[in-house]
C-alpha cells in the first residue's frame, strides 16, 4: 500500500505557470519602472523568487511516499521520496503492531494515524484528509489483524 499526497500539479504545469506569471508580473513592473516607479522592479523580482521557491517546495513535497507492506509475519513501512532510497524503514511483528487513530489537539486539528509496536510509534498519512486517514486506518486494521496463512498449513489442507 502506497500513501502519497494528492499531487495534481505536474512539473511541466508548474513551469508554464511560473513563466506566465513572470511575463505578466515583469511586464507590469517594467512599464511602471519606465514611468519612474523603479522601486517596483526589485519588489516584483522578490515576489517572483518567493513564488518560484514555493512552487519548488510544493513539487518536492509531491514526491513524498510511505509504503506499507503487510506480509505473513511483519509489517514493513518505508518512508522516502520517489527516485531515492528509503529515508527510514520500520519492520515490526505483525501480531504486536497496533493501529491508533487519534483526534487532533483541538477540534480544528487534523486526526493522527499512528502505527505502534511496544513503545515505538510512527505517524502515517499526514498528507491525507481526515476521511482518507479513517478509511486507511480501517483497512490497515483489517490487513494486520487478518489471520496469516502459513504456506505449510495451506498446502496441507489442499493436499
Amino acid at each position: 500500500m502506497v500513501i502519497a499526497p494528492n499531487a495534481s500539479l505536474s512539473p511541466e504545469q508548474a513551469v508554464w505557470f511560473m513563466v506566465s506569471i513572470s511575463v505578466v508580473g515583469l511586464g507590469i513592473a517594467l512599464v511602471l519602472a519606465l514611468m519612474g516607479f523603479w522601486p517596483v522592479l526589485p519588489i516584483a523580482g522578490l515576489e517572483l523568487t518567493a513564488l518560484g521557491v514555493a512552487l519548488w517546495l510544493s513539487l518536492r513535497g509531491n514526491a513524498y511516499r510511505e509504503v506499507v507492506d503487510v506480509d505473513d509475519g511483519f509489517v514493513i513501512v518505508e518512508v522516502g521520496r520517489v527516485g531515492e532510497d528509503a529515508r527510514s524503514t520500520h519492520r515490526w511483528p505483525r501480531i504486536w503492531t497496533r493501529i491508533e487513530l487519534r483526534c487532533g489537539a483541538n477540534r480544528l486539528a487534523p486526526t493522527e494515524l499512528w502505527l505502534a509496536y511496544g513503545a515505538q510509534r510512527l505517524q502515517l498519512a499526514r498528507c491525507l484528509t481526515d476521511e482518507e486517514r479513517e478509511c486507511l486506518a480501517d483497512r490497515l486494521k483489517r490487513l494486520i489483524k487478518a489471520p496469516a496463512v502459513l504456506p505449510e498449513l495451506s498446502s496441507a489442507r489442499t493436499g
